[in-house]
């Protein structure tokens, strides 16, 4: 069974539950004081921790604060001879599970250790069922069918549930937010909050406001104090997109934050602390930034403990197909135009277009074809401008004097394109029959 540390300064009393304990079956381990409890602690984890609240040294309430710092997922009982509703929850609200009155049966203690053992395990399982779940398919948000991506995502999965800072790398419009979602969700925190912030939507000094909070009167318009994103984030993620574009000085309090959890809102003196894991990404190459002095090396190797690096839709296209149906499927049922289709030379010039603009702009193009198309399919006519310049076809015209034969062979020819070489469906455009539609492509041949 699981190990058990109990943690009083009566010898009496340790003896005694440590005797129940290890009848019960579980590995017991004593301690005379807060001290020895951390010494403890720092050699091997213990799954529940049983402490006295007041004790000579270090009393209950900050041994539970230590350990909750050193090891969040062991389980806390703390026990009392002067036991009151107000010191049970503020117990409860500092992170133990259970809050016992001295002198309490040994009955009730077996049962309240075989319910947080029971809590336990089944917080195990989920936890592995989550990991199964993520490397057969880590993000349902997240079309990943190219090898590069679904490598991406499981390296992602791999880190979700430490708690050390992760670095996200790519592209505009790569998915770095998404990736930062799905990690968050996949996570110890995943039932607390997860805050976003854009580090370049900010001017200098709001950008610290934000993050950091404020005092009332700490500068012209702060007209009351304000908690910061920081603070909002609170055992929960904080996601500070384009890191990169964060200034020189609110680098420096980030440092100071990642390496010791605390921080001063602006205009007050009195530090405060926040229990927040910190996923930060970047479009930009932090590798010059470090050697131009613009971005910090220290913060740099802080934040890129973990990195992830997100390949731009170029380099997998075998992402185009998958993510063209996603949008299909989302723009096509709220424009209330379901059952729409894409042609396949659209599916052809996806292909071989670049995306500058990355998943983003996929996303944007999917949405002004399903809005522009009158059809049951988007074609290439409903795509915007610079695919029909990148395509470098001009399609079927009438600008040019030409004779009837000469104009009904370009016409067909250009239903034939548009149709992907299917001539049944070229012949039904054309209302001809498609031995008609072949006899005229033969004499096509022939001239």
């Amino acid at each position: 069974m699981g190990g058990v540390l109990v943690v009083d300064d009566e010898q009496s009393m340790r003896r005694s539950l440590i005797i129940a304990l290890q009848t019960w079956g579980y590995d017991a381990s004593e301690a005379s004081g807060g001290d020895q409890a951390l010494q403890l602690i720092s050699q091997g984890l213990f799954d529940v921790i049983i402490t006295d609240l007041i004790m000579d040294g270090m009393d209950g309430l900050e041994l539970l604060d230590r350990i909750k710092n050193i090891s969040p997922s062991t389980d806390v009982v703390l026990m009392s001879g002067f036991g009151t509703i107000d010191r049970a929850v503020t117990t409860i609200k500092k992170g133990a599970v259970e809050f016992l009155v001295k002198p309490f049966p040994l009955d009730h203690l077996e049962v309240v250790l075989q319910r947080i053992f029971d809590q336990r395990k089944m917080r195990a399982t989920l936890k592995h069922l989550k990991a199964v779940l993520a490397d057969q398919y880590p993000f349902e948000d997240i079309v990943a069918v190219s090898p590069k991506m679904r490598e991406t995502l499981k390296k992602a999965a791999a880190i979700a549930n430490t708690q050390a800072p992760a670095l996200i790398l790519g592209e505009s419009g790569s998915g770095k937010e998404l990736v930062a979602i799905a990690i968050h969700h996949l996570s110890d925190r995943a039932e607390k909050p997860f805050v976003p912030v854009n580090c370049g939507a900010f001017p200098e000094t709001l950008l610290d406001s934000e993050l950091f909070g404020h005092a009332k009167g700490a500068f012209t318009g702060a007209i009351y104090t304000k908690r910061g994103l920081i603070e909002e984030a609170d055992e929960g993620t904080l996601f500070l997109d384009e890191i990169g574009e964060a200034p020189a000085a609110l680098q420096v309090r980030l440092l100071r934050f990642l390496d010791n959890g605390r921080f001063r809102r602006i205009g007050e003196t009195r530090e405060l602390s926040s229990d927040v894991r910190i996923i930060a990404a970047t479009n930009r190459p932090l590798e010059k930034d470090l050697e131009q002095s613009k971005f910090r090396q220290d913060l740099f190797y802080r934040l890129a403990v973990t990195v992830i690096e997100i390949p731009p839709l170029r380099e997998r296209p075998e992402d185009i197909r998958a993510l063209s149906q996603r949008f299909l499927q989302i723009y096509s049922k709220r424009q209330q135009k379901e059952g729409l289709r894409i042609h396949p030379r659209v599916y052809q010039l996806f292909m071989k277009y670049a995306w500058p603009g990355n998943v983003r702009e996929m996303e944007n193009t999917i949405e002004h074809a399903v809005i522009m198309t009158d059809g049951p399919e988007i074609g290439l006519k409903d795509l915007p401008p610079k695919f029909h310049e990148s395509s470098g076809e001009r399609g079927f015209t009438m600008d040019e004097d030409i004779s009837l034969a000469s104009l009904e062979k370009k016409y067909i020819l250009s239903v034939l394109e548009r149709t992907g070489g299917n001539k049944k469906r070229a012949s039904d455009i054309l209302q001809i029959s498609r031995t008609t539609l072949i006899s005229r492509l033969k004499n096509y041949d022939k001239q």
